[in-house]
């Protein structure tokens, strides 16, 4: 464009207001944008925070989403109760941008801090319910479609089930008075496929995401393609079909360039080293734990690295270097008990006791039958799971738990447990 000239012609009706929107924004915008770095600087700020505000009026990605970040910030430490009254009360909380800014927050948020990821979904459903005829009627849709899933996706985080069902039935009406974005029923989708795999039913889960897929795919997505794809092998893996979710992360990583997609190439991978330890392949797993070791440190997130570190004892364990497993498992443990995420500590605790069961250790057994009782407390254990840490529990005090009870308590337990992202 920088080499190319506007025609007398398209002058003359640019100047005269004849040209077209079309050919205004093909034409005659970029070729000035290209003469002064100050405006193409803004230009690229408009096209980033329309990207950031989802929504294609620039006026409203520009207004509204300088400000929605200034109206979470005055919110976010406020009581919930408050926080919904501001969201009621006061139309300057009733924007587009804000409700996508409380979305994405949510997402951001559901794995460290769930029930703070459930309130902030609310009220994004509180602001999409309210949106009125300032947007277009179809994409108000889309939007209330999406803030029905997160708040349904908050909650199986959370491991409220019956409730994260109810939020997406909600969705599903929503979505059929939307714009017909072939993205925005794939991310439900995903996310509808993740509360079929928490409820354990998993073919159905399976034929979800394999919708879901073939949407990213129609549409040229390769990062929800690849998510999807990696979501697929999860399902597989929880079903217990270890190596056909092995075979699908394998051809996952060989499409996904690590380049553009640091993060989901190492998710890939690391999903790929949870499987192989899973299924007993541990020198294979072994074999990879190095890069991927160095990488995480780099990239990925402190919860991502404890559950590294957590495959990293398992393999140590089944290779023969006990006291490296027990000490990994020790501070996994205490990573997960920490941060209130029972199910993990549970599972972690039966692989420490299987430990000290094949080295024939009852006084730690009988030990880590006290350490557990945090684990009732927890939010995310359910009660079919508590059963199963009772059991657990009396066995190591009664001196009689052994490898195969162990190995089958953790296999009913993993079978309840909310899948992580």
């Amino acid at each position: 464009m920088e080499d190319s000239h506007l025609s007398l012609e398209t002058i003359a009706q640019w100047l005269s207001g004849d040209l077209s929107f079309e050919d205004l924004t093909s034409l005659v915008i970029p070729h000035f944008f290209t003469c002064c770095p100050v405006c193409r600087a803004h230009y690229q700020e408009v096209q980033r925070l329309k990207k950031e505000v989802d929504h294609w009026d620039e006026r409203v990605a520009v207004f509204e989403g300088q400000k929605a970040p200034e109206l979470l910030a005055a919110m976010i430490e406020k009581p919930f109760d408050e926080q919904m009254a501001l969201i009621e009360e006061n139309p300057e909380y009733q924007t587009w941008a804000l409700c996508q800014i409380l979305l994405k927050t949510s997402h951001a948020t559901s794995f460290e801090d769930p029930l703070k990821a459930v309130n902030l979904a609310e009220l994004a459903v509180t602001i999409a319910d309210g949106l009125g005829t300032a947007y277009d009627l179809c994409w108000i849709a889309d939007l209330r479609a999406r803030s029905y899933a997160y708040l349904g996706n908050a909650r199986r985080i959370l491991g409220e089930l019956r409730s994260a069902e109810t939020a997406f039935r909600e969705a599903d009406v929503r979505l059929r008075g939307t714009t017909g974005n072939p993205l925005v029923e794939a991310e439900i989708l995903r996310m509808k496929a993740s509360l079929r795999r928490d409820q354990r039913r998993f073919s159905e889960a399976l034929k979800i995401i394999t919708q879901a897929l073939s949407l990213y795919r129609e549409q040229g997505d390769i990062h929800g393609a690849g998510t999807s794809s990696i979501q697929c092998a999860k399902i597989l893996e929880e079903s217990g079909e270890l190596p056909a979710a092995i075979d699908l992360l394998r051809q996952t990583i060989a499409g996904i360039d690590a380049a553009a997609e640091p993060h989901l190439h190492l998710y890939a991978r690391h999903n790929l080293v949870n499987c192989l330890s899973l299924a007993g392949r541990y020198p294979e797993a072994e074999d990879l734990l190095p890069e991927l070791r160095d990488e995480s440190a780099r990239i990925a997130k402190p919860l991502d690295i404890v559950r590294l570190q957590w495959i990293e004892g398992r393999v140590a364990f089944h290779l023969g270097r006990s006291a490296e497993a027990e000490a990994v498992f020790r501070a996994v443990q205490t990573e997960f008990l920490g941060r209130g995420m029972g199910y993990d500590a549970a599972l972690v605790s039966l692989e420490l006791a299987l430990l000290y069961v094949q080295e024939q250790r009852t006084a730690d057994l009988q030990r880590l039958a006290v350490e557990i009782m945090p684990i009732f407390e927890a939010r995310d254990v359910h009660r079919e799971a508590l059963a199963t840490l009772v059991i657990f529990q009396k066995a190591c005090e009664q001196e009689r738990l052994t490898a195969q009870l162990a190995i089958q308590l953790a296999a009913a337990l993993r079978r309840e447990q909310p899948a992580p992202a």
